[in-house]
């Protein structure tokens, strides 16, 4: 089978197939395991450093390029800082959400490359390996974290930069982007100036063999040359990481092996069987004579750059992190993921430009086979185990932390900070953080403060319930009805008043930000006869009203509802005696936290509906390569 000279639409779709699958599954996990609640590191690098000194109008450009630990995560910071300004909230799923589209536009551009290089049966393997790298949680903590875009520019832009640069004629489109993704590459990590070393190896593989003169490739030599320069006097070590790195040369060693085995993580010869095809491409591509077609032999070259530029990144990781001889860590996953599906294209280009004889040919199908076998049974189990043991827990520490987070915020309680489960390392530093007027002025829905409600009148009808008093009263909800651990909350169970209907009514009120209200509601609200409404503060007219998605019983039930932009009054009524309601103050909600939040409860969808376009479009390419 040969490579498509030009890829068919029906191959675009599926790459956009693959994307949404991805993204899909990304945005499943994130819903049902992450969090809003800024943690660890984005306390540091976007709140004090970023967010505190805009609304205190003394953030510099410097502030962008300052130093995080080792690292320069310029395009990470920019980012962030970004969708917090735009979303008047700072909110940790609405980055992960906007991050799943990097590793979907990864995915994507590997399948694209794959059909340009690869015979059409190879296509639907690697469609197949690209969902195992990319959609299961095997780096399951850059599937949670907003701040772990910058692994996903550093990847991404050292793909272009090593895809586009070295082939590209001097000042072509081309040239200019692998050039931007080589430069911007430098802001991503510490290791962003990898991609350009990698480009001058190659580029000096093809002045070496004659297949390309000095003069062609010398600007795009000296560029890299430039950016490898600046990303190593640029440097940063710090004192307290030191202890971090390799002890010895037992240490890298043991760190380099963990990381190349992976995922067949159950004997160290699987490093072996996993690099095996890579090396090989690599030895063919730098030392055959001629390989007759072009595009093949740039698409080696390519594959070769990649493996190349994994291979160092896994070695500065050993160095830097490998102190012990440790297990990757979930966040470095994405890089071997990456080289795992360079060695599975690696497989595909030798079966077309590898060995003619029968031996050899029989050699590469056995290796592929137990190169198969190998990554969907670590892939396999490194899956469950993500899914069984490390997210569950995550989960189980994002609850506390946001539950103590809200309480101290209630309550002005310390002691609710005093345990392990607070994102930030150590109470006192959480508290200097958290107690920073610009930072605690734009915390997401899970641990805001509410909006005040006072009623206008006597609020006749309804009981007044503040959980923080020591004071047992009624509550105003059903004694099946646990109450809101500190908050502040209105219910009409148990009350009196004159006639059938009861009425509340709130004093006027703004909201300080646009986006949404989130009102926790029990009782038979949505039925008839019990009601929720926004209204125009001096009209009295009807601006919304506030219901759950289903009727909450004797729970509590989120109800969401766009904010008003000018003044406004809470109305909640009871005509009839039979329904009770109960409604707690509104907290707000970022625009595009609510639309991130409305988007991860549909990553499943997404996924599978992705999935099934895929099959039909594998279905109708399979009926019309039998001529039907």
């Amino acid at each position: 089978m040969h490579p498509d000279p030009k890829i068919p639409a029906n191959r675009w779709a599926l790459a956009a197939s693959l994307f949404f699958i991805v993204v899909g599954v990304r945005w499943m996990v994130l819903d049902r395991y992450g969090t809003d609640l800024p943690v660890w590191d984005q306390w540091d690098a976007e709140g004090l450093k970023l967010l505190a000194p805009w609304f205190q109008h003394q953030l510099t450009i410097g502030a962008f390029f300052a130093p995080h630990n080792e690292h320069r995560v310029v395009l990470t910071k920019l980012l962030n800082f970004g969708l917090a300004l735009a979303n008047g909230q700072w909110d940790q799923r609405l980055e992960a959400a906007v991050n799943a589209f990097l590793p979907g536009l990864i995915a994507a551009a590997f399948f694209i490359l794959g059909c340009r290089s690869l015979g059409r049966g190879w296509h639907a393997p690697l469609f197949l390996l690209l969902v195992a790298a990319y959609a299961l949680p095997l780096s399951w903590q850059n599937f949670l974290g907003g701040f772990h875009s910058q692994q996903f520019f550093l990847i991404g832009l050292s793909f272009g930069a090593i895809a586009w640069l070295p082939a590209a004629a001097p000042w072509s489109a081309k040239w200019w982007l692998g050039a931007a993704c080589a430069t911007l590459a430098l802001g991503s990590m510490a290791s962003g100036f990898f991609a350009a070393a990698a480009v001058i190896g190659l580029l000096a593989v093809r002045v070496l063999r004659r297949e390309a003169s000095l003069r062609a490739v010398g600007p795009a030599l000296v560029l890299c040359a430039i950016l490898v320069a600046v990303g190593w006097l640029t440097q940063v070590t710090v004192d307290y990481h030191e202890g971090l790195k390799a002890h010895g040369a037992q240490d890298f060693l043991a760190s380099t092996v963990h990381s190349l085995q992976w995922p067949a993580t159950w004997t160290m010869w699987a490093a072996a069987l996993i690099w095996l095809p890579w090396f090989w491409l690599t030895w063919r591509v730098f030392t055959s004579e001629k390989i007759p077609d072009q595009d093949d032999l740039t698409t080696g070259y390519t594959l070769a750059g990649l493996g190349g530029w994994v291979l160092v990144q896994v070695l500065a990781t050993a160095y830097a992190r490998g102190a012990g001889g440790p297990t990757p860590a979930s966040r470095y996953i994405d890089t071997l993921a990456f080289g795992v599906v360079v060695n599975g294209m690696a497989i595909g280009w030798l079966w077309r430009n590898g060995p003619t004889a029968r031996g050899s040919r029989r050699l590469l199908a056995a290796i592929g086979v137990a190169w198969a076998a190998s990554f969907g049974t670590g892939a396999g189990y490194a899956a469950a185990v993500a899914l069984r043991q490390d997210l569950p827990n995550e989960k189980i520490y994002y609850a506390f932390c946001e539950q103590n987070t809200r309480n101290y915020l209630a309550t002005g309680d310390e002691a609710y900070l005093q345990h392990p489960e607070i994102p930030y390392p150590g109470t006192v530093s959480y508290l200097a953080r958290i107690g920073t007027p610009e930072l605690s002025a734009i915390l997401p829905v899970s641990v805001r403060v509410p909006v005040a409600l006072k009623p206008a009148g006597g609020g006749q009808g309804f009981i007044r319930h503040d959980s923080r008093s020591p004071l047992p009263g009624a509550t105003g909800t059903s004694p099946a009805t646990p109450p809101l651990a500190n908050q502040v909350t209105w219910g009409s169970f148990g009350a009196s008043g004159p006639g059938v209907a009861v009425e509340w009514a709130s004093a006027p009120l703004r909201a300080r930000h646009p986006g949404w209200l989130r009102f926790q509601v029990a009782g038979q609200l949505g039925e008839p006869g019990a009601a929720l409404e926004l209204r125009d503060a001096a009209t009295r007219a009807v601006l919304a009203s506030v219901r759950p998605r289903r009727v909450a019983g004797d729970a509590w039930r989120p109800a969401y509802v766009p904010a008003p932009s000018g003044e406004f009054i809470v109305v909640a009524r009871r005509d009839d005696p039979s329904r009770w309601l109960a409604f707690s103050q509104p907290v707000e909600m970022g625009p595009l936290s609510y639309w991130a939040w409305r988007g991860v409860r549909l990553g499943g969808w997404i996924a599978a509906a992705a999935a099934v376009a895929a099959l039909a479009l594998g279905m109708f390419a399979s009926w019309r390569k039998d001529g039907r």
